[in-house]
């Protein structure tokens, strides 16, 4: 008998630490089964662990399963995952709840234009937006930017997910659409990715709207909100963040796009965004970054 309840004791024991180390895994959603892809969000989050101590430990893994924004979401809301990164909109806020840092300081809403190799002449230097508006594009069917470019007028199809956006970057190759916006931050890797195809980045426009990425959580999860605000604003304060975003070609790439003082800049409203940041290059102002962080 008190063999049976020492066993009993042990076993409770057991069940009572593999809890514990499950609550201490923090699931990561994922687009893509790719190391590269999503791996700065990683390293920031997994930053972000350490510098709040004081919540316990924390260990990050990848959900297992890649797959589309729209599934992310569902993913959060049905507890197979804790945190998932996108650009946001007022529905996506509804759902789940937002940290409003933009992680990659609102260069997501700087969009150029991929096109076929021989095609830079449908996009000449002097059009204007109405002009621009009549070329065929195509984004992500459950992106919000395709909200964005829809609303501003702009002939702007869905496409379904596809590994990589290889459908996307095939309906350029083959002229079933004159372009593909992308933003600077992913474009240069794309490209990469798709070398195989004759698409190359128009050299003469950029499209620039409010458009943020954050990481979002469950809205009933408000202690792991909290460890991530907290997180965020020490890695801003300490200069972590900034070096982490550093790290990465892309981001420079990005920036020398963004910042091409030769291209013609098209101004779009996102009406799906009821807010604008004064913060969004938190390098820039980490007193209001950090302050709007820790008034959430």
């Amino acid at each position: 008998m008190r063999l049976s309840v020492f066993v009993l004791v042990v076993l409770q024991f057991m069940a009572s630490d593999y809890a514990k180390a499950e609550s201490n895994n923090v699931i990561l959603t994922r687009a893509f089964a790719d190391d590269d892809y999503g791996f700065y969000q990683q390293e920031v989050l997994e930053a972000v662990m350490s510098a709040t101590p004081e919540y316990g430990d924390a260990q990050i893994s990848l959900h297992p399963q890649p797959m589309s924004q729209s599934r992310q979401v569902v993913s959060l809301l049905k507890g197979d995952a804790h945190i998932m990164w996108s650009v946001t909109n007022a529905e996506r806020e509804k759902l789940l709840t937002p940290i409003k840092l933009p992680l990659l300081k609102g260069l997501a809403g700087y969009r150029v234009l991929v096109i076929a190799k021989d095609a830079q002449h449908n996009f000449p230097h002097a059009i204007s937006t109405d002009e621009l508006k009549t070329r065929t594009l195509v984004q992500g069917n459950d992106w919000p930017d395709l909200h964005v470019l829809q609303s501003n007028g702009f002939n702007a199809a869905g496409e379904e997910w596809s590994l990589w956006f290889t459908s996307m970057y095939t309906m350029v190759e083959k002229g079933i659409v004159d372009g593909f916006p992308r933003n600077v931050i992913e474009v240069n890797g794309d490209l990469i990715r798709h070398a195989d195809k004759p698409v190359t980045i128009d050299k003469n426009h950029l499209l620039i709207y409010p458009n943020y990425e954050y990481f979002f959580v469950h809205p009933d999860n408000s202690a792991l909100a909290k460890r991530i605000r907290v997180g965020l604003s020490r890695l801003i304060e300490n200069g972590t963040l900034e070096a982490l975003f550093n790290q990465f070609e892309s981001h420079k790439l990005a920036l020398t796009l963004a910042d091409d003082p030769h291209r013609a800049r098209h101004f779009l409203q996102n009406h799906s965004l009821p807010y604008l940041l004064d913060y969004a290059r938190w390098d820039l102002e980490k007193e209001k970054a950090m302050k709007a962080l820790l008034g959430e």
